[in-house]
């Protein structure tokens, strides 16, 4: 029987794979979770080449004692990671050998940056946990969490607590332009940048010694042939021969020791967009003229493996004779390219730059690990990928909705009902006529999630209806993991009628635990889907501002009903319509109190798994 499982399993996998469909005039292809909606999925995916045997042929020592963060990285945290950018091109551009070629190319940079301090490429004693591609300055933590949505200007520690976003933040500087109109490192290897006249009188053209010039400027190009340099090559060649491409396939333009370090110019469309998108903030900007950088004194209490050394370590960063400042000589060979317009002497700005920066790389020497909340942030990074995958802004509406039938069950009174998952068991009830699509859609992503972790129905629900407010422009809300399925469909007559009164609905909202104003702020969901308010696919707080309007009139003199009866029953009540109002006129304070009771409302009836 479990072979059967497993054939049937491999059929389909093989049958979605197959998947294409022709949009706007180009071939898109559906892969299941790792990669869908895009030309590039029509290629071989990374995890088709690439698999978990050669992730621990290229990083042989990361699980050693002597590593920093021994058991940190890890496939299951690349692969996805890689998964949310393969539709954009990440190891899907050009072919199968293309695509080998360009992870081992990224995946030689992070390796050269977690063997610091090694003549010797991948075959000595490699030191991992420093971060994939480390992030240096605060207005840079802000850039990368925004490009990954994650608020690490305020929270930098995820990238150390967290394989998976250390790898997705890599991954995404290199995917995008680092500065304005300048291409990516992944469009000048594989080829999508064309150098101009001055790129090429400056020697400076498609290949991996661009990447080099992209990701460290002048810390490396322009030199020569240097160590440092070559130790980075020699990494990507190693690997390329590990991979079963060949160290002879690393073709020209291998090196950037004779490139001149001016800004290379993006002559792509997908790099002057990604530069627009991206909203680059140079060094005088605001953000980072009103953020103070930390002390560069740091205590940490570090835990030492059997047979090291144990005890509190005070690290001053570049003080004489410690091991940081050594450190931070091999950091300089990754601080990035950055044009200095801060006032003062600029050699006693490079000191203080490189203090910082050997500051912000401690966290990678010495993780501190909270493995609940790591566990729990690699659980929704992996379910967001997912849902990225098969979620539009057409299908926003309907999965959110989902996420209202299944948690709108809930009663106080006898504890039942909730955000329990059992609306895959009431599809057939008549308030749930056309929810089966949207449970078609998310079965999918669930498939594939599946295969890598097992994601309850609750919580998958949980993260869709999330990510759906996200997509269509409403606030990122963070969700808690963890919830368990229902196993049975939960009590009929649960949800609010359409034709209830907005007293009925305050009584009915008060059963579930929510006040006026949650009920409220609920129902602005109403705002994206076909109900009428406004632009079915933008969440915004067009939905209060209709129902201040009068309702439209037919031709017929009868009122066209935008909406449900429940949403103008709102504004007949004296509580409802003050707020009403609020929100009509402060979108902020809608998308904060949204978030609000969107936490509490998919909380409500949950059974938790055992922490």
């Amino acid at each position: 029987m479990a072979g059967t499982r497993g054939a049937a399993l491999l059929l389909l996998l093989l049958s979605t794979s197959a998947a294409a469909a022709v949009v706007g005039g180009e071939k898109v292809c559906d892969k299941g979770w790792e990669c869908s909606g895009s030309q590039f999925c029509c290629n071989e995916t990374i995890g088709d080449f690439f698999k978990a045997y050669q992730f621990e042929e290229l990083f042989p020592k990361r699980d050693s004692d002597l590593a920093h963060a021994a058991r940190f990285w890890d496939y299951k945290a690349f692969i996805t990671a890689a998964a949310l950018f393969e539709p954009r091109g990440f190891g899907t551009t050009g072919g199968k050998e293309m695509g080998m070629r360009e992870v081992a190319a990224f995946l030689g940079h992070v390796g050269a940056k977690t063997s610091c301090g090694y003549k010797e490429a991948p075959d000595g004693v490699e030191y991992y946990g420093r971060g994939a591609l480390p992030v240096y300055w605060n207005y840079n933590y802000g850039i990368v969490g925004k490009g990954i949505k994650q608020d690490l200007l305020n929270h930098p520690e995820l990238l150390e607590q967290n394989a998976t976003l250390a790898f997705e933040a890599a991954i995404w500087r290199w995917m995008t332009p680092m500065k304005r109109k300048q291409p990516s490192a992944h469009d000048v290897f594989v080829g999508n940048w064309k150098p101009t006249k001055k790129d090429t009188l400056s020697k400076r053209f498609p290949g991996f010694g661009a990447t080099m010039n992209i990701l460290y400027g002048d810390a490396i190009c322009g030199k020569g042939s240097t160590d440092k340099m070559n130790f980075i090559i020699s990494h990507y060649q190693h690997y390329l021969g590990l991979m079963g491409v060949g160290r002879e396939r690393s073709e020209d333009n291998l090196d950037c020791g004779d490139q001149s370090c001016g800004r290379l110019v993006a002559v792509t469309e997908n790099s002057e967009k990604a530069s627009r998108e991206r909203g680059w903030s140079s060094p005088t900007s605001p953000i980072l003229r009103r953020l103070r950088p930390p002390a560069v004194s740091i205590t940490a209490t570090v835990a030492v493996p059997a047979g090291r050394r144990d005890g509190k370590l005070v690290i001053k960063a570049a003080a004489a004779g410690s091991k940081l400042a050594a450190d931070s000589v091999c950091s300089q060979l990754f601080e990035q390219e950055i044009e200095d317009s801060i006032s003062g002497s600029r050699s006693s700005w490079r000191i203080r730059r490189r203090d910082f920066a050997s500051a912000i790389l401690l966290p990678f020497l010495i993780p501190r690990i909270n493995i609940s909340i790591a566990a729990e942030i690699s659980d929704a990074s992996i379910i967001r990928s997912g849902v990225r995958n098969v979620l539009t802004k057409a299908k926003a509406a309907g999965v959110l909705r989902l996420v209202f039938h299944d948690a709108g069950t809930f009663e106080i009174g006898d504890k039942s009902g909730g955000m329990n998952g059992s609306i895959i068991y009431e599809v057939d009830r008549p308030e749930n006529t056309g929810l089966n699509r949207s449970i078609k859609i998310l079965r999918k992503a669930k498939e594939g999630i599946d295969n890598v972790q097992k994601v309850s129905w609750a919580d998958l629900i949980v993260v869709a209806g999330a990510e759906a407010v996200a997509l269509c422009g409403g606030p990122e809300i963070p969700v808690r993991l963890g919830r368990l399925d229902s196993s049975i469909a939960d009590p009929t007559g649960k949800l609010p009628e359409e034709t209830l009164d907005a007293t009925s609905l305050k009584t009915l909202f008060s059963k579930k635990g929510f006040s006026a104003q949650e009920m409220v702020v609920l129902s602005g969901a109403h705002t994206i889907g076909g109900k009428g308010f406004g632009s079915p696919i933008v969440f915004d707080n067009t939905y209060f501002k209709v129902l201040l309007e009068k309702p439209q009139t037919s031709s017929t003199g009868m009122a066209a009903m935008v909406g449900l009866r429940t949403d103008w029953a709102l504004t007949e009540d004296d509580e409802c319509l003050r707020w009403i109002r609020v929100y009509a006129e402060d979108q902020a304070r809608f998308f904060d109190d949204f978030r609000d009771a969107y936490i509490k409302l998919v909380d409500s009836g949950a059974s938790w798994r055992a922490a």
